[in-house]
This record gives C-alpha cells, structure tokens and sequence, in this order.
C-alpha cells in the first residue's frame, strides 16, 4: 500500500515535469531513459564486480546500485544535450498555442518516461530481491501494473537490455 503510493506519487511527478518542460525537454529525458537503460545493461556486471572489492555489500545490492547510478547518470548526460537544444529553439513559442501543446505532448511523454523509469527500476529491483523490498513489490498492484507495461515493451528494446530485465 505505502509503495502504491510512492510510486504514484512519483509517477504524477514524472507528467507534472513533462507539463512544466514541455516537449523537447520531455523527449530528451525519454531518450535518456532509453540510452541510459542500454548504456547501464551493457556496464552495470563490470562495475558491481569491480565496486565488489571496495565496497563490501551484497552482489546483488552491488548490481542494482550500479544499474541505478549507470541509468542516472547516462540519463541526465543525454537530456541535458536536449536542454541545451531546447535553449537553442526556444524562439518557437511565440507562435500561437505552441506552447500549450508543448506541453500536453510533454506531459505524455512524461508519463511514459515515468513508466519506463519506474518499472525498469522495478524489474531490476524485483530481479535481485533485497529484504523487504521484494515482498513490497510483490504486494503492490502499481509495481505489477508498472512491470507489467515495461514488459510489454521489452521486445522494442535492445538485446543488451533484455538481458537485464
């Protein structure tokens, strides 16, 4: 119940940023979305090996600590280069109702980041149980809808990925 809530919570604040940003920002962080969970798939193994000899924790604590810092990090690198785009075109919105539908799209393209988001951080946290997170989201009906819907989306994303989730 409480993650139920968590995760919607920080579902509505993926559409508000995407509402507040508008668009290209939006379809920036998306992009980092899917470059960070390719770039993080292909790297996260190495880098809990490698994290293994300094930081004395469990593997999979290790790997899913490493997936999350990889798929942040890559993430923010590639929607700041949109930022920076958007800076650049930001003389658009003087047309007309521009802006407003800016950010309607972007407020969906919010939401959709936000499910990737989350239910790829679900998937990975579900995949190397830790505690007594795994039992939360075995009981919360928003992380299996969350799951449910990057599964879906599986198939679409690249083999290194897959592998992961």
């Amino acid at each position: 119940m409480l993650l139920d809530f968590i995760l919607l919570v920080l579902l509505a604040g993926f559409v508000l940023f995407g509402l507040w940003f508008g668009f290209v920002h939006s379809l920036g962080a998306l992009l980092g979305t899917i470059v960070g969970a390719m770039v993080a798939g292909r790297l996260y193994e190495p880098v809990a090996a490698w994290t293994q000899g300094i930081i004395p924790w469990d593997q999979n604590i290790l790997r899913v600590v490493a997936f999350l810092i990889l798929f942040v990090v890559i993430n923010r690198l590639v929607g700041l280069v949109f930022y920076v785009i958007e800076r650049v075109f930001k003389f658009l919105s003087i047309i007309p109702f521009l802006s407003t539908i800016d950010h309607i799209l972007g407020a969906v393209l919010g939401f959709i980041e936000g499910v990737i988001v989350l239910g790829l951080t679900l998937y990975v946290a579900n995949k190397f149980p830790v505690g007594p997170l795994a039992a939360m989201i075995n009981a919360s009906g928003a992380a299996h809808w969350l799951m449910s819907a990057v599964a879906a989306l599986v198939p679409l994303l690249p083999k290194t990925v897959q592998k992961v989730i």
